[in-house]
């Protein structure tokens, strides 16, 4: 008789991304199953490999709980399928309740409810030594937190991210460690400092994002992370694009540029030299911004097999949608819709909720410049029906931008869109 298992490829590709063994899962689905249930969970590096394989297709309630908290997503996603008679039992996003105030899990703080799905985040020890192991869960972290971003916008996480900051660095005043872990903390909060400056900025919090993006830049330095201390400076210079400090946003990425120069590979390059030719544009100066855009997909022509986990959102599409943004900033409308509409082409092809939010946005945008108002509309019409779904103040105000535009210049259906808009942005 044949097995007639089919293996879980998708938790396998979890596992992979997040760095998970089966020993190590297993315990994380047990420490996980205490904060939710109150009492230790039991479970194995066996049951995981059953998982893995297909020989359990539908784990038990305090397997499954745990595991969507890991993940940050239902069981239906991580590649388990629910029996027929069990359908009505099925777990999705927003079932899971908070903890109660009196509940041991409440105590622990890191069992978090946000955007509708319970995430687990993993707590240090109170006292003793700490090892490569903790540093490890600290990294986790910032990479279970861009999972819900990418899916769902960063509104929520900056809190988040800043009390898990906290704990940690309460836990390393307390507890002994070496000269390796103290470097591995040391980049693990960096990372983590300079998530949360991310979901801050995404929620247009700028002072905080300056905060969190200054104190990643300080543990960088301690880690002397220059690749680390790159991410950041890249992140400082969008900013100062958004805010309309150009020549800033210039000066920043080519420190990025200078301090990483023989350190980095192609698509990190590529980034910093948007970054560079998004400054420029700011300015209106559009010979210096055409180089180093061409600069930029040059260098993103040598990106490497494997990129670096925060620069999976890096593709195509976004080098093609700072394009767009800099031929509106450069008053060339026309340019500005192509490369928005291949942005759009290249983010539509993703999982990235929040990214083709933002390029149906810039697409309006861009087509309202060059006087298309029909399909601006359009536009503006296709990212409503993403709003619900993703959480991001910075990407609204453009949505609310947009929308403004159409209404001042009275295509047929701007009273309508405007109506539609109003009733979705206030929605909670």
């Amino acid at each position: 008789m044949t097995d007639q298992h089919q293996p879980n490829r998708a938790l396998r590709r979890l596992m992979s991304e997040y760095g998970f063994t089966r020993e190590g899962l297993a315990d994380e689905v047990s420490d996980t199953a205490e904060e939710i249930f109150g009492a230790p969970g039991r479970c194995s590096a066996r049951l995981v490999a059953h998982w893995t394989s297909g020989k359990v297709t539908w784990p038990r309630e305090r397997s499954r709980l745990p595991l969507e908290a890991i993940f940050g997503r239902p069981a239906t996603e991580l590649g388990f399928t629910p029996p027929v008679t069990d359908t009505a039992r099925v777990t999705v996003r927003g079932t899971a309740q908070p903890p109660s105030q009196d509940s041991p899990v409440h105590r622990r703080k890191f069992l978090l409810n946000l955007t509708g799905t319970l995430l687990a985040l993993p707590t240090l020890p109170e006292a003793g030594r700490l090892g490569m192991a903790e540093v490890e869960r600290v990294r986790s972290v910032a990479t279970r937190l861009h999972r819900l971003d990418d899916l769902h916008g960063g509104a929520e996480l900056s809190k988040a991210a800043a009390h898990y900051i906290d704990h940690v660095e309460q836990a390393a005043r307390r507890c002994t460690y070496g000269d390796r872990v103290q470097t591995g903390l040391y980049k693990a909060l960096g990372e983590v400092a300079t998530s949360a400056g991310w979901f801050a900025f995404d929620d247009g919090q700028q002072k905080a994002a300056r905060h969190w993006w200054d104190t990643g830049l300080r543990y960088a330095l301690l880690a002397r992370d220059k690749r680390l201390q790159a991410r950041i400076w890249s992140s400082m210079s969008h900013q100062a694009c958004v805010l309309g400090h150009g020549g800033e946003a210039v000066d920043i990425a080519r420190v990025a540029l200078a301090e990483t120069r023989g350190r980095r590979d192609g698509q990190l390059s590529s980034l910093l030299h948007t970054r560079v030719a998004r400054g420029h544009a700011v300015q209106g100066q559009g010979g210096r911004c055409g180089r180093s855009m061409l600069r930029a997909e040059q260098e993103f022509e040598r990106q490497p097999e494997e990129p670096q986990q925060w620069l999976r959102f890096f593709n195509t599409g976004e080098i093609s949608g700072t394009a767009a943004l800099c031929f509106i900033d450069l008053g060339q409308p026309a340019k500005a819709v192509d490369a928005a509409r291949d942005a759009l082409a290249v983010v539509q092809s993703t999982p990235l909720r929040r990214n083709e939010l933002a390029a149906h946005v810039r697409l309006g945008r861009s087509l309202a410049a060059a006087g298309e108002l029909d399909a601006a509309l359009a536009s503006g019409e296709n990212a409503l029906t993403l709003l619900h779904k993703v959480s991001s103040p910075r990407i609204n105000e453009g949505l609310r931008r947009l929308r403004n535009d159409l209404l001042d210049r009275a295509p047929t259906g701007a009273a309508d869109f405007s109506t539609r808009y109003e009733a979705m942005a206030a929605c909670p």
